[in-house]
């Protein structure tokens, strides 16, 4: 009998370890599509149709890896622009509200579509999207002066921005809106008995980076977020950035524009905005 429940025992172990194994497994291989979820069945014509409703300019550019990528021209006044980076499952008509908003105040936009996503060629990757971030930032400023640019990173955006401003890039200021502390720090809160530092490809590690930002920030986040809590946010990257304001509110879901949903973040960011680029 004893021997019976021995053997039952290493059997269960067994499974269970090759459960552990499998999983793992394809939390390796699916993690792409967890990280960047890209939305499917649009394509550049109706992007570009889209585009003509809204007053927007399709752009193409060219990664420096030789990706094609597709973005969006907003023109207001033509003297100042917010270079906007998205979620990691939007496209870039996802806030037309939010550009008509800035058009309004004189702000001009240029919104990317990442490789892999609606309009753009290649696959996503870390890298891949730093070089993307990296084109549209000097497109922006063959027309722009640096000075005269803001760049606006939400959720995913967020890892993308600090991406490129911890690097060359030198605009007049930096949101993080509803973004994380890194992949990494979400990953190990969703599967702690994982080895996320030896499994995950794409780290996007805004906390390590933000002492380089070298600009002022201004931080949104929202208290019942709950897709990238606070903690893992805007709470914690406020104490390792230099400049930095920080802005939370509470009763708005990850999902949610923060400038758009909620009033008094309408004019902290349009205020924020307008300081670093005054007209």
């Amino acid at each position: 009998m004893i021997r019976r429940v021995g053997q039952l025992l290493l059997v269960l172990v067994a499974l269970g370890g090759a459960t552990y194994l499998a999983l793992g497994v394809a939390l390796y291989a699916l993690q792409d599509r967890l990280v960047f979820p890209a939305p499917g069945g649009i394509d550049r014509a109706s992007l570009d149709a889209a585009a003509g409703e809204v007053g927007a300019r399709p752009v193409d550019l060219v990664a420096a890896d030789g990706t094609p990528l597709y973005a969006w021209h907003l023109v207001s006044r033509g003297e100042r622009l917010v270079l906007m980076l998205t979620g990691n499952g939007e496209t870039v008509a996802s806030y037309v509200p939010l550009y008509r908003l800035l058009n309004r105040n004189g702000w001009d936009v240029l919104v990317l579509a990442y490789r892999g996503y609606p309009g753009s060629g290649g696959a996503p990757s870390e890298a891949g999207l730093g070089m993307d971030a990296q084109a549209a930032w000097d497109w922006a400023v063959a027309r722009y002066r640096p000075e005269r640019v803001v760049v606006h990173g939400r959720s995913l955006g967020g890892g993308v921005a600090a991406m490129l401003v911890a690097g060359e890039a030198n605009p007049a200021g930096l949101v993080l809106e509803s973004t994380f502390t890194s992949v990494r720090d979400l990953a190990k809160r969703t599967a702690p008995l994982y080895p996320v530092d030896l499994l995950l490809r794409s780290p996007f590690d805004t906390r390590s980076r933000a002492p380089g930002l070298g600009v002022p920030v201004l931080l949104m986040h929202s208290s019942d977020d709950r897709v990238i809590p606070p903690d893992l946010g805007g709470r914690s990257l406020q104490h390792v950035i230099a400049e930095v304001q920080y802005e939370e509110v509470a009763g708005l879901s990850h999902q949610q524009c923060l400038p758009l949903a909620d009033p008094k973040l309408r004019k902290v960011y349009l205020g924020f905005l307008e300081s670093r680029v005054p007209r």
